[in-house]
């Protein structure tokens, strides 16, 4: 009866550690996808960027009725900006960056208190929303 119980134990286990890769497997393609989206929006802010710069120096030759082009950009990078940092902070709640020793600034493994060159004490914090 024992083995049987050290068996289901052992599936269990098993079946936590499945979950937590699934769910790691699902977070890095959540990642990857957002980091796709915020390489196109860079992309798109460059456009702007380029549009804006070519209706500064026709207006500065004289066109005129430039002026609804110019504030129509002018949002629209603004949104796309605003569309990026959202993003950039989805991407770092999927991704938290690692702890980094403040003394020598090395990279910690996961979970260290301590540096592992220096030997400095680091104060880890949790991620938002663990207790």
């Amino acid at each position: 009866m024992e083995i049987f119980q050290k068996i289901g134990e052992t599936a269990k286990g098993l079946s936590d550690k499945a979950k937590e890769v699934t769910k790691r497997s699902g977070e890095f393609l959540e990642a990857t996808r957002l980091k796709f989206e915020l390489s196109r929006l860079e992309k798109e802010l460059e456009n702007n960027f380029l549009s804006l710069g070519e209706l500064v120096y026709r207006r500065y030759k004289g066109e005129e009725g430039l002026d609804g082009d110019i504030e129509r950009l002018c949002e629209s990078t603004r949104k796309i900006e605003t569309d990026m940092l959202s993003i950039q902070e989805q991407i770092n709640r999927l991704q938290p960056k690692p702890l980094v020793c403040p003394q020598c600034k090395i990279e910690l493994p996961a979970g260290g208190k301590f540096c592992s060159y220096c030997g400095n004490q680091v104060a880890s914090e949790k991620p938002a929303g663990e207790s």
